[in-house]
């Protein structure tokens, strides 16, 4: 194993320092993060195959491209001595504590003692409480990037808001009237309804670029996007709590005379104001024909 594999390693083993506030979710996130590491070291110990069988829940959903079951696409995986190296560096949770999100850098090398990397993105992972109350992954996916030139910042957990004084149907009603708002947003001008839509906290992830953090980033970022977009809804769920809730799909956007297609993944979040806001947008391209 190379030193840098081996450093790794042990820097997984130990918990950087976590910035939270004092909340009660706190317990959740640091779970759903320790989750996360395990899942990691898990990799480079047993291989890519075995450590995504292992952590994938029956119905998780990867981009490849398309929407697929990920325990069905990995079940047929070959590992070809590949390592996969990734580490958590963001983290939120819902207030019912079954559905939380986690974010980050990773690196892939053509073996184990390779020290060059054949490529770098980040990545995205739903996590799922089970009845035993371990976590599984129920979707994952992620992006491409150039070569990283800083270090990964230290893992942020960013716990829920209190619960807003409305039930569970309202919030549900609310989340569903936000979601048609932006598609008929979208239809107009992609960036600024995704920016329009935006927590203060959001992430844009996009191929072949560094994710923006924050609605300014973003706004900077997407403000070139003023394509009408189109999205069709394949999947998604909400938390038992009503306040955490994710899509994913495909879309389809005109810009410039031209069309792109792909997929993309959405997570809404209730925040302090009782509004729903977009707390992380991916869009992966699809390949070109």
């Amino acid at each position: 194993m190379s030193k840098s594999l081996t450093l790794f390693l042990a820097l997984l083993s130990i918990a950087p320092a976590i910035e939270a506030e004092d909340n009660s979710a706190t317990p959740v996130l640091r779970a759903v993060v320790e989750s996360e590491r395990k899942f990691a070291r898990t990799c480079l110990e047993h291989g890519i195959r075995e450590s995504f069988l292992q952590f994938f829940a029956d119905d998780s959903i990867i981009f490849a491209p398309a929407p697929t079951n990920g325990k069905t696409f990995y079940a047929k995986y070959e590992d070809k001595g590949r390592r996969l190296i990734w580490q958590p560096i963001f983290a939120t949770v819902s207030n019912s504590g079954e559905l939380g999100v986690t974010t980050g850098p990773w690196e892939l090398r053509k073996s184990a003692t390779e020290e060059t990397p054949l490529a770098f993105g980040q990545f995205v992972s739903i996590w799922r409480k089970q009845p035993d109350n371990s976590w599984k992954v129920i979707v994952d996916v992620g992006i491409d990037n150039p070569p990283p030139t800083t270090a990964a910042p230290e893992v942020q957990l960013s716990p829920p808001a209190e619960a807003a004084n409305t039930d569970a149907n309202l919030r549900r009603h609310a989340l569903e009237k936000a979601e048609k708002m932006f598609a008929n947003a979208l239809a107009v001008d992609a960036g600024r309804a995704i920016s329009d839509s935006a927590s203060e906290e959001i992430r844009v992830f996009r191929d072949d670029s560094f994710p923006t953090v924050g609605k300014e980033a973003a706004t900077i970022m997407l403000n070139s996007d003023h394509g009408k977009m189109t999205r069709k809804v394949s999947g998604g769920a909400m938390s038992a709590s009503s306040d955490l809730a994710y899509r994913y799909g495909s879309y389809s956007n005109e810009h410039d005379n031209a069309i792109e297609q792909g997929h993309y993944l959405t997570i809404w979040r209730l925040d302090r104001g009782g509004d729903w806001k977009i707390v992380l947008d991916l869009q992966k391209k699809a390949a070109s024909k």
